[in-house]
């Protein structure tokens, strides 16, 4: 055969070779790339669920902690009526 065919065969076998290389290169990198994307997706998941439950499990205590406070708001601004009105008592018995 003719050497200059035998080269093109042999270069065509090279670029096929090469071809099938980067397609397989390809292939194993778009494969990564949804592998990334899906545990990208399951960590967020995980972190909106994690977000929703502690606010679930915590809420009640939450709502304890402010009713308290307001009970305790409440309990201050009765006292602080109370000693007005003693501080008003007094006053008006000091000026009689």
């Amino acid at each position: 055969m003719n050497p200059e065919i035998e080269e093109l065969k042999q270069l065509v076998r090279q670029s096929i070779a090469l071809s099938q290389e980067n397609n397989n290169l390809l292939r194993s990198m778009r494969r990564s790339t949804w592998v990334s994307y899906g545990m990208r997706f399951l960590w967020i998941a995980l972190i909106i669920a994690s977000s929703v439950y502690a606010y679930w499990y915590v809420q009640p205590y939450i709502t304890q902690i402010l009713d308290a406070y307001g009970s305790f708001q409440n309990l201050q601004d009765k006292a602080a009526d109370i000693f007005s009105k003693f501080d008003n008592g007094t006053t008006t018995l000091q000026g009689h």
